[in-house]
């Protein structure tokens, strides 16, 4: 077996790209996609179904250790670096408590599915969270995408966020 050497910098950029792969293949599933048959038995359904599950853990692992991070070394983010990095964290905490846990999120314990519905509209996928809400895709991955753009103008003003 070959190991190879990453500094933190370069796993991260790693992951974040990989996660950016998938994102791209996401983006654009639809109602009429979402069944199209892919031979084997399978549909497109079930391979969106587990790629959305393990975008929405990986994006949420990033922003929750890039939060814990900046708690334990507050220098290395300024203010607006650190409150965009929460909120992020906070947004995709409701989903992703549900997809990994299969229980509600505890805010939303008496509210939201314990197993939320995967589904997709005419232009996107998403998640049915309880009677009344739907957590779209692109509203998840566009926050998450201005998220990433908002800490890199953070380090051109002169806050280096090191993650």
């Amino acid at each position: 077996m070959v190991w190879l050497k990453h500094d933190n910098e370069g796993i991260t950029m790693t992951r974040i790209q990989g996660l950016g792969i998938i994102d791209a293949e996401l983006y654009s599933i639809n109602k009429n996609l979402i069944n199209s048959p892919l031979g084997n038995d399978l549909i497109v359904y079930d391979i969106v179904n587990i790629k959305s599950y393990l975008w929405v853990l990986g994006v949420y692992e990033f922003f929750r250790m890039a939060d814990q991070k900046i708690r334990e070394n507050p220098e290395i983010a300024n203010s607006n670096a650190s409150e965009i990095i929460n909120n992020v964290k906070k947004e995709f905490a409701r989903i992703r408590v549900p997809l990994a846990k299969l229980e509600p999120a505890h805010k939303y314990k008496n509210v939201d599915y314990s197993v939320p519905r995967l589904g997709a509209s005419d232009e996107q996928l998403g998640w049915q969270i309880n009677d009344n809400e739907i957590i779209y895709y692109r509203y998840l991955s566009d926050l998450a995408l201005s998220a990433l753009n908002q800490l890199r103008i953070s380090n051109y003003e002169g806050t280096i966020v090191v993650i």
